[in-house]
Parts: structure tokens; sequence; C-alpha cells
């Protein structure tokens, strides 16, 4: 037996890639990588019972050369008595009007054809050498430690059984064996970075190291290894740390910043947020003080002493409030009448300190107050945190001000400007109805 078919057995074996009696649909272009993949489970159909479904898809973008390798493909089968299916798309024309690369396009509809079928496997010919240059791809790029793990041998009930053979090796392994394939003329130009990576790179790196492609493939086999073990205990410490939406703050800053880091990962998944490195490290530096940190719309991660959250905070919906029960009395009166007066009303000032109206509105950026009988000034960002009054909530605290600036807090504080002293006239009492701000 070849050496090649028994690497190919014993990535199979290893990775648990099949299973007696599955439906294989087989992802076959004609190419060499494809055509030997298919030629591999012919070979082994009978060991496993296998159900074998051969999958084309002719993507519009090479002509004639296309569409002769769909008739190349479909010639085989019919040979070899194997059930095939073709599906035919304008790939150019359809990314272009969902605003998506044609490489990204073309992935995309390939996956959604082979599952139509509702196979047990989905087997593609990906190989040793296209794992090496998407490496290569997402290190310049930038991508995590887990995209650099690169394509991963068997995902979901995607099976990738050449994953350890090199595109070099296969295309030798065919020849001496009489496995017809088809070139891709355009794996030839470099259109494609990944072409350019191909065609001018990987030459480059073989003359420095002619195994350069199998270091790296050890390389990404590590550190698929060492993700797997830390996404295993970042898994592990969001369960114990998660509660009702919170994330234990103070507990998870004990862990080291690679746990922490998945965790918040796992955050962002199960609230089905975008996750990208940038908002990752933003809402990391949470784990060191209190804020909030918008991820996508009215989206934020909130925290405060003890946790993390994600909330929605509605920044700039107009509070809806009004003044009510307005009251101008003397301040003999208030002085006599006094603790009932406060049961009445939530808020009083000093009537005559008003300057022009009265408004009721959210905080706004660098609004200030000076709290009365604290003789300081500060804003009212600063005033909310000690008064821990919770991130998304803050919107919603009506802010009283006059043509001056703000006059108080409604339900917290007023300001010493208005405050009620020894000089005052009148007192100027009132409450505010608040509408429904959802």
């Amino acid at each position: 037996m070849s050496e090649i078919i028994t690497r190919v057995d014993e990535t199979v074996k290893k990775y648990d890639m099949l299973e007696q009696g599955n439906f294989v649909v087989v992802g076959v272009s004609g190419g060499a990588d494809s055509m030997l993949l298919l030629w591999y489970l012919l070979k082994r159909q009978k060991q496993y019972n296998l159900r074998i479904l051969v999958a084309n898809v002719e993507h519009g973008i090479r002509g004639e050369e296309s569409l002769s390798d769909t008739e190349f493909v479909k010639g085989f089968c019919k040979k070899n008595n194997v059930q095939f299916k073709s599906l035919s798309v304008n790939a150019p024309k359809e990314a272009k009007a969902l605003s998506m690369g044609i490489e990204e396009y073309s992935r995309k509809i390939r996956y959604e054809f082979f599952s139509s079928f509702s196979p047990d496997k989905i087997a593609t010919a990906h190989n040793l050498s296209d794992n090496v240059e998407t490496f290569i791809f997402r290190a310049v790029r930038g991508t995590s430690p887990r995209g650099l793990a690169s394509i991963s041998p068997v995902r979901d009930n995607i099976i990738r059984p050449l994953i350890e053979i090199s595109s070099a090796e296969i295309r030798d392994f065919c020849n001496q064996n009489g496995i017809k394939y088809r070139i891709d003329s355009t794996n030839l130009c470099n259109d494609y970075a990944r072409n350019s990576i191909r065609n001018s790179v990987v030459p480059v790196l073989r003359e420095i190291n002619p195994s350069f492609e199998n270091n790296i493939s050890s390389l990404i086999e590590a550190i698929s290894s060492d993700c797997d073990c830390l996404d295993c205990q970042a898994e592990e410490c969001f369960c114990d740390l998660y509660n009702n939406g919170v994330l234990d703050k103070s507990k998870l800053r004990l862990y080291h910043p690679s746990i922490v880091k998945r965790v918040l990962v796992k955050l962002f998944e199960i609230n089905s947020l975008p996750i990208d490195r940038v908002h990752i490290g933003e809402v990391y530096s949470l784990l060191f003080k209190n804020g909030k940190v918008q991820i996508k719309g009215k989206c934020f991660a909130v925290s405060d002493k003890n946790s993390i959250r994600i909330a929605l905070i509605e920044n700039d919906m107009p509070l809806k409030a009004e003044i009510v029960n307005k009251k101008v009395i003397s301040k003999s009166e208030f002085l006599t009448n006094g603790e009932l007066l406060l049961k009445q009303f939530a808020f009083y000032c000093d009537c005559d300190k008003i300057s022009g109206n009265i408004c009721v509105r959210s905080r706004q950026s660098g609004d200030t107050i000076s709290p009365a009988k604290r003789n300081c000034t500060k804003s009212l960002k600063k005033l909310f945190n000690e008064l821990k009054i919770d991130v998304e909530k803050r919107a919603t605290v009506p802010v009283l001000c006059d043509d001056v600036g703000v006059i108080g807090v409604y339900g917290y504080c007023v300001d010493e400007r208005v405050r009620v002293k020894d000089d005052t006239s009148r007192v100027l009492l009132f409450n505010i109805h608040l509408e429904d701000n959802n």
C-alpha cells in the first residue's frame, strides 16, 4: 500500500472522520486534490459501507474552462457509477449584489450546496499546503491564535482527509497512479492574495528550508492543541463566574489574560455580538475600572465595582419628562411646614436664583454640578459613579437645568447655586412626571 494512502488512513482514524454507514457528500472540482480525495473514498467505500455523493459547484468565473471541469467530474462519476449533483452560479455578479468578496461568496455557496443534501459528513480536499498558505495569509493580515490554527481537520460534520498531505505529494501520487485531473489556470496568476502566497512566497520559504511546510504544519497542530486547552479552561471559568447575565469581575481578574479574553469572547457569543480584538481589548480594560464600552449600536459592555455585563443603553433617546405640581411659597411657610412639604414634593430650590426657564433632560457630555454644602464641583459622570447609579439607567435620570446650567439631579441632589439658604425669600417646589422611556 502506498505511503500516501497509509498517511491518509492514519489521518482519518486519528480524527475519527468516518463511521460505518456514513452518507458522505464529497466536494469535487476536478483538480488533483479533489480527484485524489474521491479516489480514496471510493477505495474505502466498502470498508466503511459509505454512501457517496459527488457535489460540484461551477462558479461562473472561468467560462468554458470551468464548464469543462464540471463535465470532467460528471464523466468520472458516470464511469464509476457514483451519484453526481452540480450547481452553476454567477459568483462575481451575485457576490457584488451581496457586497461580498468573490472568494467569500463562493465558499458560502459551496457549503450551502453541500449541506442541502443533509449528509452525515462533508468531505473537502483541503491539504497541508492549503493549511500552510492559510497560516501565512492570516499571520500577515492579523489574527488570533485560534485563527492561526488555520484549517481544522474536522469542523462539525466537515472532514478533510488530505489535511496532512502536501499538494506536491498529491500531484505526484495522481501522476504515478493514473488519476486524471484538471488544472485551474487561475492558480497561475497572482490576482488573489492566496495565489501570490502560493506562487511567490512559498517558493522562497522552500528554498530556505525544504521542510518548511511540515514544520509549519507541526506548529499549527501545537497552536490548535494549546487553543483547545485554553478554550476548555475558559469554558469552565465562564460557567463558574457567569450568572443571570453578569460576569463576576472581581474573580475574573484572578485568571490569566488568555483565559479572561476567551471568557469575554464567550460573553460576546451568547449575546450574538460581533467579535474583534479591538472590542475584546476595550472590554478587558473594564476589569480594572468602572464604565462602559459601546460594542454595537445601543449595545454596551458595562462595568461596575463587581461585575461586567452586556446592556442596552438608550444614549441618544430624549428624556420624556415634565414638571408637575409646581408651587412657590415663602421661606417662612417652608420652614413651618417643611416636613409635610417634603413628603409631597421631590425637589425644591431658591426660586429667585433660577435664571430663565427650567428644563428637564438627560445628562450631557460636559455637565457639571456643585452639590449643595460640599464645596466642590464635579462632572455628572463622577457624581453618578459616586451614587452608584447603574450605567444603563443613567440616561433616564432627570437632570434639571436653567439658562445658566445644571441646578440639580432629580431625586439625588441640588446645586449649591440654587439651594435654600439664609437669604432665600421664596422657595420653588415641584415634582417630575416621567413617561415610559423604553
